[in-house]
């Protein structure tokens, strides 16, 4: 007898009538139809169990069933099919947590043990998936079911805009200051993270939600990737997984690992720093783990005790990764299976509790495959990777500058800020930057230092010819006559009269050294004295 239990057959109730697929569909829970009562007399022959298949929303996103001869009716079967649905629904909710969150609900666990106040995972629907122990020290179930419906409430509302306070003035929950932080994709979040505190008095009652971030606030920048990298940076901090991060030297890769340590739950514990490019061989073994008394000549004798253990309960972070000696890695290898590590020329194993924060600016997928990293160490240290980008690719050089500025004013106790001239923004605007932020850095230091009592900062004021490549044989004059033409502006303070006579020549021809120099864009930003392009006054 034909029964169309074929891919692609319709067996929805509307046209089937009774069905393990379309009653189980109609009904919304597990449904078992046996013989004579399908609809159709030709199925009367089938034993049919259906049991639903809900995603973390709770939509029904299939139906799984058995169907097979009457004759082979059975309870058992129909419990199987329950047990099967509900461990796939199991696996869907596992993936999407995995699909937000790195390390998935097992990482989320590790975080609500870490954290110092009372926090649930409350999904869409209502569904309390996780509890810290400080949230059962804190609310009654009754008060934690009543949390969980204000916070689907809220779901319901709008998840795009979910609010990230929940305020109940008058109810159980009163006294109490909530936080929302969602969890999934942007505009469409499946939970949130619940932080509960109990509400301080006075005027500072709350605190402010960004608290966390405020220790990214020296990262300054705009560019959307620094923005993006601060973010990610700053909602990861919290937890203990370890952190890569990429990027060429001098793109700011410590000041984030110093920041997402400050906003860790580590952060009254230390942030120890070490250069794996500096130390090879033994000599970074010994520095990073410590050695015993008497390891190697030279040594000193109470032995050391590394930098892993004075990390102990804080953050280690070696810097240039891709550096580190073979011997090296597989040292920090076992040290991250287990949280066990031996001094050097010592038996005894030591263990300590670290956050590990890398970076490197070498490729290390291509040292991998090298043969000159290891693969398994590379694996175990990128739990989050993030991406800094190079000074020249950043689109908010200008912002950048001026904050820097404003800091290094700020710490040589100059009494007025300093500005940029609009020649000084197209030089740093239009310079590549091969040591970064940090080169930025350095030629504002000089300029600030130059600039003396000035207003701002001109452009010869910055380290121009520092930074220009060697001339050829050829343009030996035009460097002479640069270096000249800068000398005088620095020491007429950028007025072009005063150069010129401090040069010997006219105004004029200052002004077609200056187009010729590529320096045309500072005759309009000069001290009181000069006079607009085209004057000639010889």
């Amino acid at each position: 007898m034909e029964t169309r239990l074929v891919e692609g057959a319709l067996w929805s109730e509307s046209a089937r009538g009774t069905n393990g697929v379309g009653t189980t569909l109609a009904e919304r829970a597990p449904v078992s139809v046996v013989g004579v009562e399908h609809y159709e007399h030709r199925n009367h022959g089938l034993a049919c169990y259906g049991a639903p298949v809900r995603d973390i929303r709770d939509r029904i996103v299939a139906v799984l069933d058995a169907s097979g001869p009457v004759s082979a009716a059975a309870g058992f079967i129909h419990a199987s099919v329950i047990a099967t649905a509900a461990a796939i629904e199991a696996l869907l909710v596992a993936r999407t947590y995995d699909a937000a969150v790195p390390g998935g609900l097992f990482e989320l666990e590790r975080l609500l043990a870490r954290l110092p106040h009372a926090t649930l995972v409350v999904e869409a629907t209502g569904y309390v998936r996780r509890t810290n122990v400080r949230l059962r020290g804190l609310l009654r179930e009754a008060e934690v079911s009543g949390l969980a419906r204000m916070v689907s409430s809220r779901f319901a509302e709008d998840p795009a805009r979910l609010r990230p306070r929940l305020d109940d003035t008058s109810g159980p929950l009163r006294g109490l200051h909530i936080e929302l932080e969602p969890l999934g994709p942007p505009d469409d979040p499946f939970a949130a993270l619940v932080h509960v505190r109990p509400r301080r008095r006075g005027p500072q009652a709350l605190e402010p939600v960004e608290a966390p971030r405020a220790a990214f606030l020296p990262i300054a920048g705009s560019d959307p990737a620094i923005v993006a990298a601060r973010a990610r940076a700053a909602r990861f901090a919290i937890t203990d997984l370890p952190m890569l991060l990429l990027g060429e030297t001098g793109t700011g890769k410590e000041l984030f690992a110093r920041a997402v340590h400050s906003s860790s739950t580590r952060a009254d514990s230390p942030f120890v720093a070490v250069n794996s490019g500096t130390l090879t061989g033994t000599l970074l073994e010994s520095e990073l783990f410590g050695y015993a008394p008497g390891a190697f000549t030279g040594a000193a004798p109470g032995g050391r005790i590394g930098k892993l253990a004075t990390a102990h309960g804080g953050t280690l972070f070696p810097d240039e990764l891709g550096e580190m000696s073979p011997s090296a890695q597989a040292m920090l290898l076992r040290f991250l299976e287990d949280g066990s590590f031996f001094r050097v020329g010592e038996a005894t194993e030591q263990r300590a509790d670290v956050r590990l924060i890398t970076a490197t600016s070498r490729d290390v997928p291509v040292l991998v495959s090298e043969g000159r990293f290891r693969g398994d160490l590379y694996f175990r240290v990128r739990g989050i990777v993030l991406r800094l980008p190079a000074l020249r690719d950043r689109t908010d050089r200008r912002e950048l500058a001026e904050v820097l500025l404003e800091r290094i004013a700020l710490k040589q106790k100059r009494p007025k800020p300093l500005g940029l001239s609009p020649a000084a923004v197209g030089w740093i605007e239009s310079h590549d930057w091969p040591g970064n932020v940090r080169e930025l850095r350095t030629a504002l230091e000089f300029a600030v230092v130059l600039a003396g009592d000035a207003p701002r900062v001109e452009i010869w004021h910055l380290p121009v010819e520092e930074t220009m490549p060697a001339p050829h044989q050829g343009n030996l004059l035009l460097a002479a006559e640069r270096t000249a033409v800068l000398g005088a502006l620095d020491q007429s303070r950028g007025n072009l009269s005063e150069a010129a006579r401090h040069l010997g020549v006219a105004r004029s021809t200052l002004y077609r050294i200056l187009t010729r120099q590529g320096l045309r864009g500072i005759s309009g930003n000069c001290s009181a004295g000069g006079t607009e392009p085209g004057s000639t006054h010889d």
